[in-house]
């Protein structure tokens, strides 16, 4: 009887330290980050994006942010870049207006479209002029930034 007991004590701790451990992970809080992107921008203004992130806040008023460190086209050169997210039917749908942003420029804040909030979204790209050509872009985003 005793050992039994022990074994659910020892199995109750193990359970305590990996809900402590484990927890913080399956909660994402809004914060300012400075996560980094690298895609290619793709010819004919057709659309990239890089990985996913969740949009913990509820307000619109809370910017998404993005800086365009370099890009193979050159330097001074612009990309548009927006906020891309899912509507309930899981179709990508524009989270945000489109921000021309500058290569080498500081970093740019925008807000975001109700439909972004408490959402998967995505940094979405496109090059701002017509080109049959193919860029490789980098930076950082984030989805929120309070």
């Amino acid at each position: 009887m005793k050992k039994i007991a022990l074994k659910n004590v020892r199995l109750i701790i193990a359970l305590v330290i990996g809900v402590l451990v484990f927890a913080p992970a399956f909660h994402t809080k809004a914060a300012d980050n400075n996560f980094g992107f690298a895609f290619k921008l793709k010819p004919n203004c057709a659309n990239s994006g890089s990985t996913s992130r969740y949009r913990e806040t509820s307000s619109v008023n809370n910017p998404w942010k993005v800086r365009l460190d370099s890009s193979t086209e050159g330097k001074g050169t612009i990309a548009s870049f927006w906020l891309g997210t899912y509507n309930k039917n899981m179709n990508a749908v524009q989270g945000s207006a489109i921000m021309n942003v500058k290569q080498g420029a500081k970093t740019r804040y925008c807000g975001a479209y109700k439909v972004a909030n408490k959402n998967k979204t995505y940094l979405a790209a496109e090059n701002n002029n017509y080109t049959s050509k193919t860029y490789y872009v980098d930076g950082i985003w984030d989805e929120e930034t309070w």
